[in-house]
């Protein structure tokens, strides 16, 4: 169907659903968009797209997709000042932290930066520290990807490389996260970048919360910090973080996701990079095994465990576990990846045959 929106207004799409510009000129997160081409709302994230002008738009709706038309635009002006302050920072890499509750708007807000530095002719790179809803990398990893080219969302940035952290929750992999942000971090300045844009998890409330995002901004040094707000939920973490904190809004406008939601979520993503996986056999003889005796003492056929499969510190892709063969001390992991593999990575999130997480 085509729709028609006026100039100064937003289109606000929840996929999963197709849009394309068929006239006029708009934008979506500082991304100016070309006629005709076409940008996919995956099932579970909410896009906007900004009139300059009037515009017309193709859209095709899947199953449970919406739209809706609102007026002015849906970014709050206050994300422009982060952006000032990067660019304004003279040394570079510039490093931008961001912070912000669950379903605040971060992910769209590292958008929103990325694609204004990219504009400014910087070369970006963007790592994504938020286990449970990555946009780069498979959930239970944190990830890294660089670009010089605006996008319309994190997801189609190119994952570089990735650090397995092997749960979903912060709190459950605290020590790794922060070690797997540091480790991407130095990996990411041997590319020359101009900045680098840091997400992170929504876990930003009580004293371990506190504890933890320190110990993030200690290791990770940022030059500038960002806390995305809905109300006043960041100013206890802002308050003790000992470090200046960029206040910013998120948008009114935000799609609030159940827990069922981001469960799918993270399914898609184990989905698209166990996509055209084959079973592989491992014998342990050629292969490290962490943590060291971490493997379950029996198998179950209707569930495996999700593992990291690496070769020095390049992850080379995930895998399930699904058979360990004591006799012959062989592991048979369902895997896309081919490369020789010389560490495989234990985690604590268990997948059925079909791909859904199964909670014990």
């Amino acid at each position: 169907m085509q729709q028609t929106i006026e100039s100064a207004k937003t289109l606000l799409v929840d996929g999963p659903a197709s849009v394309q510009l068929v006239s006029g000129k708009a934008e979506v997160f500082a991304k100016q968009l070309n006629l005709d081409a076409k940008v996919l709302v995956p099932e579970g994230k909410r896009l906007p797209f900004f009139t300059l002008e009037k515009a017309v738009f193709d859209i095709s709706l899947g199953a449970n997709a919406s739209f809706q038309e609102v007026a002015g635009n849906t970014v709050s002006q206050s994300w422009d000042e982060p952006v000032k302050a990067a660019l304004e920072t003279l040394q570079r890499p510039v490093i931008v932290l961001v912070l912000g509750k669950i379903d605040s708007g971060k992910s769209s807000f590292c958008t929103y930066i990325v694609n204004k530095l990219v504009n400014a002719k910087g070369k970006v790179a963007v790592i994504d520290g938020d286990l449970g809803q990555s946009d780069i990398g498979p959930s239970g990893t944190v990830g890294y990807a660089l670009t010089q080219k605006p996008v319309t969302q994190l997801r189609n940035l190119k994952l570089q490389n990735a650090f397995f952290v092997g749960v979903t929750s912060p709190l459950l992999g605290i020590v790794k996260t922060v070690e797997g942000l540091a480790q991407l971090k130095c990996e990411v300045l041997q590319h020359q970048v101009d900045f680098i844009v840091i997400n992170t998890d929504g876990w930003v409330s009580g004293d371990i919360a506190l504890r933890y995002k320190t110990a993030m901004v200690k290791e990770l040094k940022p030059d500038v910090v960002v806390g995305v707000t809905v109300q006043d939920e960041l100013d206890d973490l802002i308050d003790n973080l000992n470090v200046s904190v960029l206040k910013i809004y998120a948008s009114p406008f935000l799609g609030a996701r159940t827990a069922e939601k981001r469960k799918r979520l993270r399914e898609m993503t184990y989905a698209r990079y166990l996509e055209a996986a084959k079973v592989q056999c491992y014998p342990l003889s050629q292969v490290t095994v962490e943590p060291r005796g971490g493997l379950p003492q029996k198998q179950d056929p209707e569930k495996g465990l999700l593992v990291g499969l690496y070769s020095g510190t390049k992850l080379l892709g995930i895998g399930v576990l699904r058979e360990i063969n004591q006799m012959r001390k062989v592991l048979k992991i369902q895997t896309p990846v081919v490369r020789k593999t010389t560490k495989i990575v234990l985690g604590k999130i268990w997948l059925d045959k079909k791909g859904r997480e199964i909670v014990d």
